[in-house]
């Protein structure tokens, strides 16, 4: 521990620590970052152009068997159009008949207008979540995603309308 406490306007700046100043009781106690309780929130952003009118995927979940589930953001910056931002809450698997997309707030103008879950029910295949543009021209789409498990979120990627072989889909009004 430091003789002498440093103000914080002289402290050093750096990406990474060997320990942090923390308090158990009345002590003053180091802790490693490894060890600090939820080290991992499930938590990102990913950011990509995505065009009116069209379906993008913009995440891959887990195997049929495995749960799938996170709270997105998804925001257009204003570019071509005014921004928007929808808050959703996703669940999904392979399994049940149980999906869901659910439109938790929703500020701005309108930005996306469709989410679906395409599933197909075996232990291999994956779940994908896509989302349908509904805003006047190509913007810059931001994705921001936490509490997540199981879906691996990736720059939107332009997909079809029509439905894989072998998948089945739910789809969602937001």
């Amino acid at each position: 521990m430091a003789e002498q406490d440093i103000r914080e306007d002289q402290m050093n700046v750096s990406s990474s620590v060997d320990y942090v100043r923390g308090l158990k009781g009345k002590d003053s106690v180091l802790i490693r970052p490894d060890d600090l309780p939820h080290p991992n929130t499930g938590s990102g952003i990913v950011i990509g152009d995505m065009d009116n009118g069209k379906w993008y995927r913009i995440a891959i979940g887990g195997i049929g068997s495995a749960p799938s589930s996170a709270i997105i953001n998804v925001a257009n910056y204003y570019s071509n159009t005014a921004p928007g931002s929808k808050l959703l809450y996703v669940s999904a698997d392979g399994y049940s008949n149980l999906q869901s997309v659910v439109l938790l707030s929703e500020g701005g103008k309108k930005n996306i207008s469709k989410a679906r879950i395409l599933y197909n029910k075996n232990t291999t295949s994956r779940v994908m979540l896509d989302v349908y543009v509904y805003s006047a021209a190509n913007n810059e789409y931001y994705i921001a995603y936490s509490n997540n498990i199981n879906f691996t979120f990736q720059t939107p990627e332009e997909v079809s309308e029509t439905i894989p072989d072998n998948y089945l889909v739910k789809e969602f009004s937001l």
